[in-house]
């Protein structure tokens, strides 16, 4: 039977989305689920169950499929598929790919969601035709996915990029600090959406989304404004840090938070002006926060036709 289909799927730590894909890269179905009410059970089983579903909605079988391709939130082997280490999800070397190949049999491909978002960015969003570049995902917490000479470099042991481990006010080498979640670094704490809404909640007992969050500081909530003007300061020092080592064409802001800095881009870019040699163009993701599933499913498409020319 001829194979015409990839699965993708997007794992983040609020809400995972599982797509299906035909092999020239149409979004075929997509299904949406929430992260805090899957990761209660086994990850492996519930992505299994919801892929079966996409597929009897298509009316396909397993046999039409080529392969899976996932971007995951941590530290990632992506040539074993083993999660070595997932804060978001309180993973610490969770087998993914293995169990996966495992209950449908077919290849599985795992990238860390960062690295697979700027794929994404690279094919089909707003990176095309660049060769230097740092994807700067704030999302739940905060990564960076780095792109020099039109080749995403993962580092020594799959962590380059980690940039939600940097530390941005130099009293903490000294003080310390307390993590928005355990296993957070410093800037994910400061400027990631988890962190932003631990802070709100801290000082006006409200819960509230990073959107809406952010729709507070527009209609004039002095506590959201501070809050996210404190999460600029930071995230700026880090773009300029990591600019001047780099030296990107471009910076690329995607995520939850990312897609909400539109407003303040003027006030970056100005920083960017009066601190690095050679400023980048500044961007955000056109991607409406789908560039890990499309970057997945050309993590899989590269993998298959790579094994297909050997």
């Amino acid at each position: 039977m001829k194979k015409r289909y990839l699965f993708a799927a997007d794992v983040g730590g609020t809400t995972i989305e599982c797509g299906l894909f035909s092999t020239d890269g149409e979004l075929l179905n997509s299904k949406t689920l929430i992260t805090s009410e899957v990761i209660l059970s086994d990850v492996a089983e519930c992505l299994a169950e919801e892929m079966k579903k996409r597929m009897s909605e298509q009316g396909i079988t397993i046999e039409e499929v080529y392969g899976i391709g996932l971007g995951v939130p941590g530290l990632v082997d992506s040539e074993t598929g083993m999660v070595l280490k997932a804060p978001s999800l309180k993973w610490n070397r969770y087998p993914l790919g293995e169990k996966l190949h495992q209950l449908l049999g077919i290849p599985v491909f795992v990238g860390n969601d960062v690295n697979t978002g700027l794929l994404g960015e690279v094919e089909k969003g707003s990176l095309q035709h660049v060769k230097h570049a740092l994807y700067f995902m704030i999302g739940t917490s905060i990564g960076s996915g780095l792109l020099m000479n039109g080749e995403i470099y993962p580092g020594s042991q799959f962590s380059a990029g980690e940039v939600g481990y940097m530390i941005t006010d130099h009293n903490v080498l000294e003080d310390g600090f307390v993590p928005a979640r355990p296993g957070y670094g410093y800037l994910s704490t400061q400027a990631g959406g988890f962190g932003l809404a631990v802070k709100y909640e801290k000082e006006t007992g409200k819960s509230v989304t990073t959107k809406q969050l952010f729709k507070l500081a527009e209609t004039g909530d002095q506590t959201a404004r501070k809050i996210i003007d404190h999460a600029l300061r930071h995230l700026t020092a880090s773009f300029i840090n990591a600019a001047v080592i780099l030296n990107p064409e471009v910076i690329l802001l995607g995520g939850g938070v990312g897609n909400e800095l539109a407003p303040y881009l003027h006030q970056i870019d100005e920083n960017l002006e009066k601190y690095l040699p050679v400023k980048p163009e500044l961007r955000i993701s056109t991607m409406q926060n789908r560039s890990v599933l499309y970057g997945a499913y050309a993590l899989c498409s590269k993998h298959v036709k790579d094994q297909l020319n050997r």
